[in-house]
């Protein structure tokens, strides 16, 4: 254990000739205690340290120690797997990829994990079965190494079983399916994944994989503009509980507020929308900044990352803000969704220049929309002239008829 302390303190040190000693150590011997060791510290070093690590590791790995890299394979890490089943290719043969092949019917998680992602650079039609019955496994490391292998062979199959699941009433299916169209690279059915975010009850869960897929400014300048703003508003929504703070580089959330602000200076044709995502975000961020609680365990990148994007909302005067409180009341005249997103808004801004059109709203046919929209007033204070106990007599359901009771007081 002494040995694996030291071996492993040396393999991520600043000192390259011991890194380096230390590495071909782990290959030559094929010490899994010591590479057990790296992973489970793996998640805690710097992007930078885990870099010079695997290129140390790279080095290391000849044609003559390199079949010991199938040892390390019950022990699986997403950081490592690439680098392994790369330098197996290089020397694959026959007889090597029969034996993964195996590894990836009959092993462990981690070996068909690993197994999986070697198939991605020796993409044998042999194991196309196998890895389309993996890759909507719930393991996420397997399902993704095998929608990834499945995508460099171009497999028809597999993505008509992810494009028929985006229509699944199972929520979890429909973000398996998602989540196999990141991995598998290729061919996005942008149409179908944006009509399962919209009847999904897990949107935020949906929305924070597609910029894995499209860079979220070149959604918004496509002709899926509403879509992208429909994707920007669940990730807001999910933003530090459901999807991590560091997401926001990947999100490029800085660059498209930015380009939401100057495109909402003017009306446009979705200009109600914007402003609903622009408040939403200014919301959200100043809550950020203003509560460090929230970010107090990310690491400085991250941190200035949601600071400048506050100072960029801030940075708007006051008649900027009251124009996108006016686009908002656009928002009630849209669909079921949209209409309720804006009631949220409009009740935490307090725009009172929407009370005559939020009481167009309870004489809707959608009861929820109806009990919303009695909600809301009542948080402004405006249910005079509202007949609650007529609407009463026209609500169907016991729950929200019961909302509703309670707004009356």
């Amino acid at each position: 254990m002494q040995n694996t302390e030291l071996y492993l303190k040396n393999l991520i040190a600043k000192d390259e000739k011991k890194a380096q000693e230390a590495a071909c150590y782990m290959i030559d011997n094929a010490d899994v205690d010591l590479y057990k060791a790296l992973v489970d510290k793996s998640d805690y070093l710097f992007d930078f340290v885990r870099a010079n690590v695997i290129k140390r590791i790279e080095k290391a790995i000849n044609k003559d120690n390199v079949l010991n890299l199938l040892k390390f394979f019950d022990v699986h890490s997403s950081y490592y797997d690439d680098l392994f089943a790369s330098c197996l290719a290089k020397n694959a043969d026959q007889n090597l990829t029969d034996d993964i092949f195996e590894l990836l019917e009959k092993g462990t998680i981690a070996q068909k994990t690993y197994a999986a992602k070697y198939f991605l650079y020796i993409p044998d039609t042999v194991a196309l079965e196998v890895l389309s019955k993996y890759a909507f496994s719930d393991d996420e490391a397997l399902s993704y190494n095998s929608a990834e292998a499945l995508g460099q062979m171009q497999d028809d199959v597999s993505f008509d079983i992810a494009l028929s699941n985006l229509s699944s009433e199972d929520d979890f299916e429909k973000l398996k399916a998602v989540k196999f169209f990141v991995a598998y690279g290729r061919n996005y059915p942008f149409k179908e994944i944006f009509e399962a975010l919209k009847t999904s009850k897990m949107p935020e869960n949906i929305a924070g994989q597609i910029p894995y897929m499209v860079s979220l400014c070149e959604l918004l300048r496509s002709d899926y503009e509403l879509n992208a703003l429909l994707v920007v508003d669940n990730i807001l929504s999910g933003l530090g509980e459901i999807l991590p703070f560091s997401d926001v580089f990947q999100f490029e959330l800085y660059e498209i507020l930015e380009f939401l602000i100057n495109k909402n200076k003017l009306e446009n044709q979705y200009s109600g929308k914007i402003a609903e995502v622009l408040l939403k975000a200014f919301s959200k961020f100043k809550l950020f900044t203003e509560n460090q609680e929230y970010i107090f365990d990310e690491d400085k990148d991250t941190k200035y990352e949601i600071n400048s994007i506050y100072k960029l909302l801030q940075a708007q005067n006051g008649d900027f803000w009251k124009k996108q409180k006016g686009f908002v009341l656009s928002e009630l005249d849209s669909s079921k969704d949209r209409i309720l997103e804006a009631l949220s808004i409009i009740c935490e801004y307090k725009i009172m220049t929407a009370v005559d059109k939020i009481k167009e709203l309870v004489v809707n046919t959608d009861e929820i929309i109806v009990c919303e929209a009695l909600s809301t007033l009542k948080q402004l204070d405006s249910l005079d002239g509202i007949n609650i106990d007529e609407i009463l007599k026209k609500i169907q359901n016991e729950n929200i008829k019961a909302i509703i009771e309670n707004i009356k007081g």
